[in-house]
Protein backbone atom coordinates (compact mmCIF):
# COMPACT_ATOMS: atom_id res chain seq x y z
CA UNK A 1 0.00 0.00 0.00
CA UNK A 2 1.52 3.16 -0.92
CA UNK A 3 2.61 5.61 1.97
CA UNK A 4 0.53 9.40 1.90
CA UNK A 5 3.39 11.74 0.29
CA UNK A 6 2.99 15.43 1.82
CA UNK A 7 4.81 18.53 0.40
CA UNK A 8 6.87 17.85 3.95
CA UNK A 9 7.75 14.51 2.68
CA UNK A 10 11.95 14.50 3.41
CA UNK A 11 13.85 13.89 -0.34
CA UNK A 12 15.60 11.06 1.60
CA UNK A 13 12.12 9.57 2.41
CA UNK A 14 10.69 9.49 -0.85
CA UNK A 15 13.78 7.90 -2.30
CA UNK A 16 13.55 5.19 0.29
CA UNK A 17 9.77 4.82 -0.28
CA UNK A 18 10.53 4.60 -4.32
CA UNK A 19 13.31 1.40 -3.54
CA UNK A 20 10.25 -0.37 -2.08
CA UNK A 21 8.66 0.10 -5.65
CA UNK A 22 5.94 3.30 -4.28
CA UNK A 23 5.31 4.76 -7.63
CA UNK A 24 3.36 8.26 -5.74
CA UNK A 25 6.61 8.74 -4.00
CA UNK A 26 9.06 8.63 -6.98
CA UNK A 27 6.19 10.56 -8.86
CA UNK A 28 6.88 13.16 -5.81
CA UNK A 29 10.10 12.98 -6.39
CA UNK A 30 10.17 13.73 -9.71
CA UNK A 31 8.44 16.61 -9.37
CA UNK A 32 11.26 17.72 -7.10
CA UNK A 33 13.95 16.92 -9.11
CA UNK A 34 12.59 17.55 -12.92
CA UNK A 35 13.26 21.03 -13.68
CA UNK A 36 16.18 21.80 -12.26
CA UNK A 37 17.78 18.18 -13.40
CA UNK A 38 16.25 19.86 -16.81
CA UNK A 39 18.44 22.72 -16.81
CA UNK A 40 21.25 21.60 -16.03
CA UNK A 41 21.53 19.27 -18.25
CA UNK A 42 20.00 21.97 -21.17
CA UNK A 43 23.07 24.22 -19.74
CA UNK A 44 25.51 21.21 -20.51
CA UNK A 45 24.49 19.88 -23.89
CA UNK A 46 23.03 23.30 -25.31
CA UNK A 47 19.85 21.34 -26.47
CA UNK A 48 16.31 21.02 -24.99
CA UNK A 49 15.77 17.05 -26.91
CA UNK A 50 18.92 15.90 -25.97
CA UNK A 51 18.23 17.30 -22.10
CA UNK A 52 15.02 15.36 -22.27
CA UNK A 53 16.62 12.42 -22.77
CA UNK A 54 19.41 12.57 -20.14
CA UNK A 55 16.78 13.41 -17.79
CA UNK A 56 14.21 10.30 -18.95
CA UNK A 57 17.74 8.32 -18.22
CA UNK A 58 18.25 9.79 -14.97
CA UNK A 59 14.81 9.22 -13.59
CA UNK A 60 15.24 5.25 -14.94
CA UNK A 61 18.53 5.32 -12.78
CA UNK A 62 17.28 6.82 -9.76
CA UNK A 63 14.32 4.42 -10.01
CA UNK A 64 16.59 0.76 -10.41
CA UNK A 65 19.19 1.98 -8.15
CA UNK A 66 17.08 4.04 -5.28
CA UNK A 67 17.70 0.82 -2.89
CA UNK A 68 21.61 1.30 -3.59
CA UNK A 69 21.18 4.91 -2.16
CA UNK A 70 23.29 5.64 1.14
CA UNK A 71 22.23 8.74 2.88
CA UNK A 72 25.42 9.00 4.59
CA UNK A 73 27.36 9.63 1.49
CA UNK A 74 25.18 12.60 -0.57
CA UNK A 75 21.57 14.08 -0.95
CA UNK A 76 19.18 12.60 -2.61
CA UNK A 77 19.39 15.81 -4.87
CA UNK A 78 23.59 15.97 -4.78
CA UNK A 79 22.64 12.36 -6.10
CA UNK A 80 20.28 13.04 -9.04
CA UNK A 81 22.45 16.27 -9.91
CA UNK A 82 25.55 14.11 -10.20
CA UNK A 83 23.88 11.49 -12.17
CA UNK A 84 22.55 14.19 -14.88
CA UNK A 85 25.43 15.70 -15.23
CA UNK A 86 27.86 12.62 -15.88
CA UNK A 87 25.53 11.33 -18.32
CA UNK A 88 24.93 14.56 -20.16
CA UNK A 89 28.90 15.07 -19.86
CA UNK A 90 29.13 11.37 -21.95
CA UNK A 91 26.49 12.85 -24.63
CA UNK A 92 28.94 16.02 -25.60
CA UNK A 93 31.68 13.69 -25.22
CA UNK A 94 29.68 11.02 -27.55
CA UNK A 95 28.94 14.17 -29.96
CA UNK A 96 32.62 14.99 -30.35
CA UNK A 97 33.49 11.37 -30.78
CA UNK A 98 30.76 11.09 -33.70
CA UNK A 99 31.83 13.90 -34.91
CA UNK A 100 35.26 12.87 -35.43
CA UNK A 101 34.24 9.44 -36.82
CA UNK A 102 31.86 10.86 -39.52
CA UNK A 103 35.03 13.44 -40.24
CA UNK A 104 37.28 10.37 -41.28
CA UNK A 105 34.77 8.66 -42.47
CA UNK A 106 34.07 11.11 -45.07
CA UNK A 107 37.93 11.58 -45.90
CA UNK A 108 38.17 8.02 -46.45
CA UNK A 109 35.48 7.66 -48.75
CA UNK A 110 36.64 10.82 -50.92
CA UNK A 111 40.24 8.93 -50.45
CA UNK A 112 38.79 5.74 -52.17
CA UNK A 113 36.26 7.79 -54.53
CA UNK A 114 38.95 10.41 -55.61
CA UNK A 115 42.13 8.00 -55.61
CA UNK A 116 42.70 8.21 -59.17
CA UNK A 117 44.53 11.91 -60.09
CA UNK A 118 42.71 11.92 -63.34
CA UNK A 119 39.17 13.05 -60.87
CA UNK A 120 39.18 16.99 -62.19
CA UNK A 121 38.52 19.14 -59.64
CA UNK A 122 34.71 19.36 -60.31
CA UNK A 123 34.33 16.14 -58.66
CA UNK A 124 36.27 16.64 -55.88
CA UNK A 125 34.50 19.52 -54.95
CA UNK A 126 30.97 17.91 -55.62
CA UNK A 127 31.83 15.17 -53.05
CA UNK A 128 33.27 17.53 -50.45
CA UNK A 129 30.11 19.28 -50.37
CA UNK A 130 28.02 15.63 -50.63
CA UNK A 131 30.15 14.46 -47.94
CA UNK A 132 28.96 17.85 -45.69
CA UNK A 133 25.58 16.92 -46.44
CA UNK A 134 25.53 14.07 -45.55
CA UNK A 135 27.32 14.80 -42.41
CA UNK A 136 24.75 17.44 -41.32
CA UNK A 137 21.67 15.18 -42.04
CA UNK A 138 23.55 12.44 -40.07
CA UNK A 139 24.43 14.72 -36.96
CA UNK A 140 20.17 16.18 -37.23
CA UNK A 141 19.26 12.48 -36.27
CA UNK A 142 17.64 11.82 -33.07
CA UNK A 143 21.13 10.47 -30.42
CA UNK A 144 19.41 7.18 -30.27
CA UNK A 145 19.30 6.37 -34.34
CA UNK A 146 22.19 8.18 -34.41
CA UNK A 147 24.01 5.35 -32.19
CA UNK A 148 22.73 2.64 -33.57
CA UNK A 149 23.22 3.46 -36.61
CA UNK A 150 27.05 4.04 -36.27
CA UNK A 151 27.30 0.83 -34.47
CA UNK A 152 26.36 -1.20 -37.54
CA UNK A 153 27.97 0.69 -40.10
CA UNK A 154 31.07 2.62 -38.91
CA UNK A 155 31.90 -0.12 -36.03
CA UNK A 156 30.47 -3.11 -38.32
CA UNK A 157 28.25 -4.53 -35.52
CA UNK A 158 25.30 -6.94 -36.35
CA UNK A 159 22.02 -5.83 -34.93
CA UNK A 160 22.28 -8.24 -32.24
CA UNK A 161 25.53 -7.28 -31.12
CA UNK A 162 23.89 -3.50 -31.02
CA UNK A 163 21.60 -4.82 -28.84
CA UNK A 164 23.69 -6.30 -26.81
CA UNK A 165 25.74 -3.37 -26.02
CA UNK A 166 23.15 -1.15 -25.68
CA UNK A 167 20.99 -3.45 -23.21
CA UNK A 168 18.18 -2.82 -26.00
CA UNK A 169 15.62 -5.30 -27.42
CA UNK A 170 16.59 -6.38 -30.83
CA UNK A 171 13.29 -4.88 -32.28
CA UNK A 172 14.22 -1.74 -30.74
CA UNK A 173 17.14 -1.33 -32.37
CA UNK A 174 16.11 -3.14 -35.76
CA UNK A 175 13.62 -0.08 -35.51
CA UNK A 176 16.13 2.87 -35.24
CA UNK A 177 18.44 2.21 -37.91
CA UNK A 178 15.10 1.85 -40.14
CA UNK A 179 13.83 5.36 -38.98
CA UNK A 180 17.26 7.02 -39.01
CA UNK A 181 17.84 5.65 -42.41
CA UNK A 182 14.66 6.65 -43.99
CA UNK A 183 15.12 10.44 -42.29
CA UNK A 184 18.11 10.45 -43.84
CA UNK A 185 16.66 9.46 -46.87
CA UNK A 186 13.77 12.46 -46.60
CA UNK A 187 16.50 14.54 -45.62
CA UNK A 188 18.72 13.94 -48.64
CA UNK A 189 16.12 13.57 -51.55
CA UNK A 190 16.86 15.99 -53.95
CA UNK A 191 19.99 17.42 -51.84
CA UNK A 192 22.40 15.33 -53.63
Amino acid sequence: MPTEVTATTSDAELLRLSAGGDKGAFSALYDRFSRPLFSLAVKVLSNASEAEDVVQEVFVELWEKAPEFDAARAKPFTWAVCITRNKAIDRVRSRSRRGAILERASVDIADRSLGSASVDSRESAWFNESAGIIREAFVELPEDQRTAIELAFFEGLSQSQIAERLSQPLGTVKARIRRGLSRLRDRLAGKL
